[in-house]
């Protein structure tokens, strides 16, 4: 769904004036995005799909004040990650005696490979995207995403993933510098295919 940039700023602007047409736009613009973070989160499908709709009901019927939210995608990926780690965190407590670590476990799948046209071409760089972002770990992983996929500015990322900004860039740049580490050339093909 393309749009110019000001069409997106006055449709972001009914959109806080509780404009229902606006409100439609912006469900249909971000719920591709949510799915695959919420996958990328590891959880269910049906799990993710209905907490992406959860979100979207409360908000229309419950808060309609969105005068507060500033950067929209970025409450949406918030709220979906707080939404599922409270889900996985309260089963976690029905179903053993203690919680991991980490309730949910970041991981980037390249499906978005499906736009080359070559099949064998198409498994050969997938196979080696998926081993070169085997080295990272799940919160690299999920900032990466954050940060390149969905375009989210350090202080958003460290909000989302309850850490300081600073430790959002660091977390970013040791990410990077492994990758790059690893395989230059792979890594200017990986953000070439998968983050553009």
């Amino acid at each position: 769904m393309n749009v110019s940039t000001s069409d997106h700023i006055i449709l972001f602007t009914r959109f806080k004036e509780g404009d229902d047409h606006a409100f439609s736009f912006f469900y249909e613009f971000y719920i591709n995005d949510l799915y695959a973070y919420g996958i990328s989160l590891g959880g269910e499908k049906e799990v993710v799909k209905d907490v992406v709709q959860d979100i979207f009901l409360n908000m229309y019927f419950e808060e309609k004040d969105f005068v507060s939210i500033d950067h929209l995608k970025y409450f949406l990926l918030k709220s979906l990650k707080n939404r599922l780690y409270n889900i996985y965190k309260s089963k976690a407590v029905s179903t053993t005696t203690g919680i991991s670590e980490e309730v949910l476990s970041f991981s980037i799948t390249t499906t978005v490979l499906d736009q080359i046209i070559d099949e064998e071409e198409r498994t050969l760089i997938k196979q080696q995207i998926d081993d070169l972002l085997s080295k990272l770990t799940s919160r690299q992983k999920e900032a990466i995403y954050l940060r390149f996929m969905q375009e989210l500015e350090y202080e958003e990322i460290a909000e989302i993933m309850n850490i300081t900004q600073h430790a959002a860039r660091k977390l970013i740049s040791r990410s990077l510098k492994r990758l790059k580490e690893d395989e230059h050339l792979l890594l200017i093909c990986l953000f070439m295919v998968i983050f553009h």
